[in-house]
């Protein structure tokens, strides 16, 4: 799909705190327990031999390994009741949208029709259907969605010549948001927000804030955490991505603020409560990643998962 991989970078320029905290050692595994933002969070782990989603409760405990399949799952998302997960599943030819029970058993995927790859899929918030983004041999790069039981395919976007990716959904139903690659040019990744329809869609944040493909609206619908800057510049290589909040109005507050290209943060999702952000802090000179989580205004922010060769990627907090 079409998910972009940060590259290694130089140093970066971070606060005093986080420098004792983060740079003169990797974090430590945190044992607070966040009982008001209780629900298990999904994560892709990338090792040598592919990525698997596995869980873990918000305290670093009861981690599980939920998949073992054929090829590469990445990108999981729950369902509203907890009881599901969908995530996309990748092999050398082909990508397609999975669903299975939260343990990793009942696994099943979408039917597709066509020369095609779907992924990062999401529930719709009533659990009916699943919206994901389908990339057509080159056609089209759009958002459609299914049935979560798999049939009456919808589309939502028609893309060209841009493409949509890393659909989301609003808690109450009334929205999606994505992201949108400015007629296909590197680097120029919009944050857009449509009715559920996909009609009356808008640029939040516009192509040059180089929106990463992982973003997640609050529980009371009013904001997005998105991460900017989330390729290497196109003239300095360097990259330092950092994790803000939106407004449906368009105002920003930026909660990491990395530069200099070694480390970068890239947002999962919230937690159900709306008080904690799970996210990954990346040593972009090594490849080695955090799972960690952060309060909605940036403090607080300590580690959940590390493990030597096991690099987490995508997060959702259900």
């Amino acid at each position: 799909m079409r998910t972009r991989t940060p590259v290694a970078a130089t140093i970066a320029g971070v606060t005093t705190a986080l420098l004792v905290g983060v740079l003169a050692a990797p974090p430590a595994v945190a044992g607070h327990d966040h009982r008001s933002g209780r629900g298990r969070i999904a994560f892709g782990a990338e090792t040598e031999t592919g990525t698997q989603i596995w869980t873990v409760w918000p305290n670093g405990t009861h981690l599980r390994h939920v998949t073992q399949v054929d090829g590469d799952a990445s990108q999981p998302d729950w369902s509203p009741d907890g009881r599901l997960l969908t995530f996309e599943w990748d092999t050398e030819d082909s990508g397609k949208v999975a669903v299975m029970n939260a343990d990793g058993t009942g696994l099943r995927t979408l039917p597709q029709t066509g020369c095609e790859f779907e992924g990062q899929p999401v529930f719709s918030a009533d659990q009916q259907r699943i919206i994901y983004e389908r990339y057509d041999c080159d056609v089209d790069d759009s958002l459609f969605s299914q049935l979560a039981a798999g049939g009456s395919e919808q589309r939502l976007t028609d893309a060209f010549p841009d493409g949509h990716t890393d659909p989301n959904v609003s808690p109450d139903g009334r929205h999606i948001s994505y992201v949108r690659f400015d007629n296909g040019v590197e680097f120029q990744q919009a944050l857009t927000v449509a009715d559920a329809d996909g009609s009356n869609a808008r640029d939040l944040l516009p192509p040059s804030a180089d929106i990463g493909i992982k973003q997640a609206w609050s529980p009371d619908n009013k904001h997005l955490v998105f991460t900017r800057d989330a390729n290497p510049d196109p003239v300095t290589g360097i990259l330092s991505a950092n994790i803000g909040i939106v407004s449906l109005d368009g105002d920003i507050r930026m909660l990491t603020h990395f530069t200099g290209g070694t480390w970068s943060a890239f947002v999962g999702s919230y937690s159900p409560d709306g008080r904690w952000i799970v996210y990954r802090l990346q040593n972009n000179d090594t490849g080695d990643s955090w799972l960690r989580v952060m309060r909605t205004n940036g403090c607080h922010q300590h580690t959940i998962f590390h493990q030597d060769g096991v690099r987490a990627r995508g997060s959702d907090w259900g």
